[in-house]
């Protein structure tokens, strides 16, 4: 098998740490807002087809949008 040609170490750029953490840390935000919004859409289910409290899963789709959002403003400050 032929040997791939390597680049000298002073060739490769360093890996930036910096914005590696931030899509890292943007990850774990968007996974954060999918469980939330799931747990919502689950008690709105429930509350439409078994509870029988149609105004109350409505308020909850609502809520589904809104508390991600909310929460994704009012995070953490970004430093520039």
């Amino acid at each position: 098998m032929a040997k791939k040609p390597t680049a000298p170490a002073a060739d490769v750029p360093a890996m930036d740490y910096a914005q590696h953490n931030a899509t890292y840390g943007g990850f774990l935000t968007l996974v954060k807002a999918g469980i939330v919004s799931m747990a919502f859409l689950v008690l709105a289910l429930f509350c439409f087809i078994e509870a029988g409290q149609p105004v109350l899963g409505a308020v909850l789709l609502v809520l589904m949008v809104v508390v991600p959002v909310a929460q994704s403003m009012m995070g953490k400050r970004r430093s520039a």
